[in-house]
């Protein structure tokens, strides 16, 4: 085995090492890192999926994929949004100052719904 592969491989298993999230990057070197006001969306799937707020709170979705997605409210949401497309390295932000649950989706790789299905999340604010 080539030495260099071997010590990219061992580079790369200690890069991931220390981390409690993992650090998503997309084709295009988008690196989207979720946190807990940031989801993250790659590979039609959002990150993490369900994510819990208090009031008042700003969640950003960022694009770390190199294919567009969307962000939008689900049917029945007592909070209206849509983002629209969101490109490679883009970002959406939305505030929630209301408690309750919020299910979302794109509209691109997901269905409206209640619940959502396909690539869809859930905001919950407290």
């Amino acid at each position: 085995m080539n030495s260099r592969i071997v010590l990219l491989s061992a580079l790369s298993a200690l890069a991931g090492c220390g981390s409690d999230s993992p650090t998503y990057t997309g084709m295009g070197g988008n690196a989207c890192i979720p946190t807990s006001t940031q989801v993250c969306m790659m590979g039609n799937n959002f990150s993490p999926a369900n994510l819990t707020i208090g009031h008042g709170t700003t969640v950003t979705w960022k694009n770390g994929d190199p294919r567009n997605h969307t962000v939008g409210n689900a049917t029945g949401s007592a909070d209206t949004y849509t983002s629209g497309f969101i490109a490679s390295g883009g970002t959406f932000s939305h505030t929630f100052a209301n408690p309750g649950t919020y299910a979302y989706y794109c509209g691109i790789h997901g269905a409206d719904g209640n619940p959502p299905t396909g690539m869809h999340g859930t905001i919950t604010v407290n």
